[in-house]
Order: structure tokens, then C-alpha cells, then sequence
């Protein structure tokens, strides 16, 4: 139990302690440890999945967890992080999002047994606190002074902030709070983000409880990759947990495409497997970085964390069908998902080859698609065509509906028939 944070370090997860030493200490026994999910979104995104990650590792260890969705905190705004102050959800819109977001946890971590996992969210205590006991209870035990020595603070000041998105420490802090004296919480974890947010709360614990207080915080660091982008963000924008905002083929592209200095670390961080076995891998992978085996580990790794084996089963199929040029194993549902994922030519009926080339953006004319035509260079459904004047229509079409144009080996496009 007392090897986690070690598992961790050596995975390269951790960022910052409040006393290291003492978290140590606390994990060699079984401790109440909580995470707080903002329901921003009816969605958490790959950037949460590390959170999510820690904590089941957490749990896995013997640990009680303890998931908050922040019902209340999300119509507050969180400035961390933030440039500008946040547009405001309405309230029906923020405890949608937060019952999707605790559905979503669910999934990931075990919440069957109240001795290994709770499911909060802070919605349903705020909502009955009136503003005296908020100012008198929570208001009085954090000073003004304290909160604007804080970066998360400090940054926005220079371009302004309310006092709503300035008092979001308060409310995180009578989160732990509350979980201290409900679950005897001890620890409190979050994104690097989050650090200001994490140390206020931990210092209104101990005020409340005195100098002998145990409790204590660590953060997780936010990952970037090997050029310093934010971690989880495609050409698409952010890939999201949820299948239908993020379809689980995006992602496995996502880490299909890595950087191969991107893939150990990746490894280390999203795999399960001992250290020792993900190292042996990164080194396999290192000696023909050409086959990309590091690439397919970590793409599968992920894929069936999120959606499990099935579908990560299905995404290597598609994956390996697109590079074939072998569509004939498909179903119709995956081959609607990968033509939508190469953002597909919707289509009526039925279109000539020519135009169907040029829609695509497999060529600029017709005259440059007839010549790929009659040079051999196109495939339909991974079968070479000839004919310039063809029609693709449902007869040929896969399910009756997609069709996989491909000039050249590497250049591919699809249409999908309405």
C-alpha cells in the first residue's frame, strides 16, 4: 500500500505535496481520499481520465475514494487556469452535466461498496446553506489577504475578477471540509491547476480542527506532449469520454499518432501494466520506431480503458482496414464511424466517380480526377476502378451507405449516402 506514490513518481504523475513525508505515512494504512470533477461539460474529457486513473489506482491499493462532481461549484466558475471570467451555466444545464459526469464515474471506478468508493456531489449541500452560515462558517476562516497570495488569484487581478469566481477557494475548501467530518476524508488530490485551490483548503481543515489535524494534499501534474500542447486536444478540439462527442476511433487515432517521444511517457501513465514491462515495450519500440508498436500498446491501452476491449477490438479492425484498403470485415456501424471520422462527403443517392474524387478532395478538378482514374491510382472500397464514368450508388456501397475512395496509398476520403 505504501509503494503508490512510488508507483506514481516512477510513472511521472505527481507534481506537488503538501508534506510528502506525512502523505507517505498516511498511505501505508488505508485512508478516505477525494477528487473533485467540474461538470463544465456533459462530458469529462481525456484530461480527466488521468484524475480518474489515480484514483482507481488509489482504490485498487486499499484505498476509500471518494469522486465529487461539483453541482454547486459548477455554476460558480473555477479561475484557475482561466484568462477571463465564465459565462454562467443555468442551473438545469450544470445538474444535467452532473448527472452524466456521475454516470460517466461510475464506469470507471467502483462504487458498490461504501467502503471503497463514494459518489458525491456538492450540489445537494450548498443548495441548503444559507448565506449567514456560509459567511460565519466558512467566509471567517479564510483571510482576504491569504487568498490574493495565491497565483490562481494574482493572474486574473490583472485583468479583473468577481467576487464569485474569487470566493470558489471558499466553497472547495468546506467541500473537504464536509467530507473530512462526514467520511473522515485525509487527503485531497487535483491537477497541478488546482494547487492554490488544494493548499487553501487544506489550511481551512486545519484551522477548523486545530494543529494536530492529519489531513494533507497532493496534485497530479497536467500533461503536455513532447512540443508543449495540452494533452487531449485534436485538430477536432477536445476529445471527450463520451462516444457520442467523441467517437472511441478519434481516439485511438489520437494516440495511433503520437510523437514517439510522447510514447513512453504515455505508456507509463494511461497502461497498467508494471513499469518494468511498459520500459521493456518503449524499448522494442525504440528499435523500429517505423512499426509504430508503442503507438498500437498505448492506442489499444487506452481505447479499451475508456470503452473496453470490444470496442477497442473494433478500432484496430477499422484501423487496419483504412491501411489495407480491406473494408469487406467491417459492419456497417464501424464503417459509418471511420467515414465520419475522415469527416465524409454527405451525398443523395447517388454521384459520379469524378465528382465524388473531387468532393473528397482527392482532386482539385475533374480533368485531374479523370487522369488518376485511368492511371490506375483509385480504389473504391479497396477494389481498383477504371472507369471514368462510373456511378457509386447503395448497390455498392458498404451497408449500402459508405463508400472508401483511396488515390495513391496514402491519400483517402469517403462518402456517405443519405
Amino acid at each position: 500500500m505504501d509503494d503508490i506514490i512510488s508507483d506514481l513518481k516512477a510513472r511521472g504523475m505527481l507534481d506537488s505535496f503538501s508534506d510528502e513525508e506525512k502523505v507517505r505515512e498516511l498511505l501505508k494504512t488505508p485512508q478516505t481520499i477525494y477528487c473533485g470533477f467540474d461538470p463544465s461539460a456533459r462530458s469529462m474529457q481525456l484530461g480527466n481520465f488521468i484524475m480518474i486513473t489515480v484514483l482507481r489506482r488509489l482504490q485498487d491499493a486499499g484505498h476509500r475514494i471518494i469522486a465529487l462532481v461539483g453541482g454547486a461549484t459548477g455554476m460558480i466558475g473555477d479561475p484557475s487556469g482561466k484568462a477571463a471570467e465564465r459565462t454562467f451555466l443555468g442551473e438545469a444545464n450544470v445538474l444535467e452535466n452532473a448527472k452524466c459526469l456521475k454516470a460517466q464515474l461510475s464506469r470507471y471506478l467502483d462504487f458498490s461498496d461504501p467502503n471503497r468508493g463514494v459518489l458525491l456531489d456538492n450540489y445537494d449541500w450548498w443548495s441548503q446553506t444559507n448565506v449567514i452560515e456560509y459567511l460565519r462558517d466558512y467566509g471567517k476562516q479564510i483571510q482576504v489577504n491569504y487568498m490574493l497570495a495565491k497565483d490562481l488569484v494574482k493572474k486574473r487581478l490583472e485583468v479583473g475578477i468577481s467576487y464569485t469566481e474569487f470566493s470558489y477557494m471558499v466553497l472547495q475548501a468546506g467541500d473537504f471540509y464536509r467530507i473530512r467530518q462526514k467520511y473522515g476524508c485525509t487527503m485531497q488530490i487535483g491537477g497541478g491547476d488546482q494547487w492554490g485551490n488544494l493548499t487553501t483548503a487544506l489550511d481551512f481543515v486545519k484551522r477548523k480542527e486545530g494543529p494536530e489535524c492529519p489531513c494533507q494534499v497532493f496534485s497530479v501534474k497536467l500533461i503536455t506532449d513532447a512540443n508543449g500542447k495540452k494533452f487531449g486536444k485534436s485538430e477536432k478540439g477536445a476529445l471527450y469520454l463520451d462516444p457520442s462527442m467523441t467517437s472511441p476511433f478519434d481516439i485511438y487515432q489520437y494516440f495511433i499518432n503520437v510523437a514517439d517521444a510522447d510514447v513512453a511517457r504515455y505508456l507509463r501513465i494511461f497502461d497498467p501494466h508494471p513499469i518494468a514491462e511498459i520500459d521493456a515495450i518503449a524499448a522494442k519500440h525504440m528499435e523500429d520506431p517505423g512499426q509504430r508498436l508503442g503507438q498500437k500498446e498505448l492506442a489499444y491501452a487506452v481505447t479499451a480503458r475508456v470503452h473496453g476491449r470490444e470496442v477497442a477490438d473494433r478500432c484496430v479492425a477499422m484501423t487496419q482496414a483504412l491501411f489495407s484498403g480491406d473494408f469487406a470485415t467491417l459492419s456497417t456501424d464501424d464503417a459509418l464511424e471511420l467515414a465520419r471520422s475522415m469527416e465524409a462527403a454527405h451525398v443523395s443517392g447517388s454521384i459520379g466517380l469524378l465528382e465524388a474524387l473531387v468532393t473528397t478532395g482527392l482532386a482539385s478538378s475533374k480533368t485531374e480526377a479523370r487522369r488518376f482514374v485511368t492511371g490506375n491510382a483509385v480504389r473504391v472500397n479497396g477494389t481498383k476502378v477504371s472507369d471514368p464514368n462510373l456511378v457509386l450508388d447503395a448497390q455498392g456501397a458498404l451497408g449500402g451507405r459508405v463508400i472508401f475512395l483511396h488515390r495513391g496509398k496514402k491519400n483517402t476520403g469517403a462518402i456517405i449516402l443519405d
